[in-house]
């Protein structure tokens, strides 16, 4: 990148970690002075630069300084602005509805504007988008077919339409349309990671124990605290050591990863508390309709038919029944005997 060198003053990591992938950002003259930041990394390039349009990297660091002072989600919040924006292209959101402000893709000044007054719950705009697309698609009474979430999260940089696996790990995810619960986006695009090799991420075939393995692989990792950076070093069958090193238990790589299972388990068993099924698990409408329209990909698309073949695929391999709820053997089997009676399913 041209802006690398200009802006960028050091490096920088998470306490306490020895590989400092991210990068101290300074802005020191112009329209922005006094910028700081640590980014914009690769889902904020996205989020809050191709998402609106934004060509200016210094407005790109701008934004992400915004939302890092106001406690927003980068990805959620450009995606829930460029919703607006295309909102406002289609007529469906007037000046008036935007507290006057001209929203447009491309205008880093409205963006800006609009970002802030999201992030402060400010005028009519603040209020409309400060929950996030889902959210403002539903008050406004419009625009839910173009509002790009799964579960009421904005999707990362990922095109799902040309990975099938990631489009069904993003579908199933507990939290919504997030890379990291699987994180099998690099199994997938590269085609090979540890014991999976020759991954088709055009086929939907048996994508849902490839995609249960890596959900299991990464509660575990968010267990033992191991950054997700660090799948290319990190494998399974040398976690034993490390989980023995810091804490003096025997176990194997096989009790590991039933223990991500397990979480995993949980997960899903307090999401059906709360009302969730099937149903839930969704891709946006644009996913399934508007195929990719050039490059490696051109034609992709995960049809209803095929994410309801994932489904079924996913729920079987994870024990669930075709609704998506947990069997109640499939949890008391996990140590979960009380979370079976509550929530679990007796059929399949």
């Amino acid at each position: 990148y041209y802006w690398a060198p200009k802006y960028s003053a050091r490096n920088v990591a998470c306490p306490g970690c020895t590989k400092p992938c991210g990068k101290l950002f300074v802005i020191k003259e112009g329209k922005y002075a006094g910028t700081e930041v640590d980014g914009p990394e690769y889902e904020t390039l996205y989020s809050l630069g191709g998402c609106p349009e934004i060509s200016s990297i210094e407005a790109v660091a701008k934004a992400n300084e915004l939302c890092d002072l106001l406690g927003l989600d980068t990805i959620s919040a450009g995606v829930t602005v460029a919703w607006a924006m295309e909102a406002a292209e289609r007529g469906l959101l007037k000046p008036e509805d935007l507290d006057g402000i001209q929203l447009a893709f491309g205008d880093e000044d409205a963006f800006l504007a609009v970002l802030e007054r999201m992030g402060r719950r400010e005028g009519k705009v603040g209020e409309l988008l400060t929950d996030g697309s889902k959210a403002a698609s539903e008050r406004l009474g419009k625009g839910g077919e173009f509002a790009i979430h799964i579960k009421g999260m904005e999707l990362p940089a990922y095109d799902i339409r040309g990975a099938k696996g990631v489009a069904l790990a993003f579908a199933v995810s507990f939290r919504g349309g997030d890379h990291l619960t699987a994180g099998n986006y690099g199994t997938e695009f590269g085609g090979s990671w540890w014991r999976f090799e020759a991954v088709d991420r055009h086929s939907i075939v048996n994508k849902g124990f490839e995609v249960k393995f890596h959900e299991d692989l990464m509660a575990l990792y968010d267990v033992l605290g191991i950054c997700k950076f660090s799948r290319h070093m990190f494998f399974l069958e040398g976690l034993p050591e490390l989980v023995r090193a810091q804490t003096g238990l025997e176990l194997s790589a096989g009790e590991l990863l039933t223990v991500g299972e397990r979480v995993y388990n949980l997960a899903r068993a307090f999401n059906v508390r709360e009302g969730f099924s099937r149903k839930q698990d969704h891709l946006p409408k644009r996913v399934m309709e508007e195929p990719i329209p050039e490059g490696p990909s051109a034609g992709d698309r995960v049809s209803y038919e095929e994410l309801q073949a994932m489904l079924d695929d996913y729920y079987e391999a994870r024990g669930w029944n075709r609704a998506g709820v947990p069997l109640k053997a499939k949890l008391v089997s996990l140590d979960l005997e009380e979370i079976a009676e509550e929530t679990g399913a007796g059929r399949a």
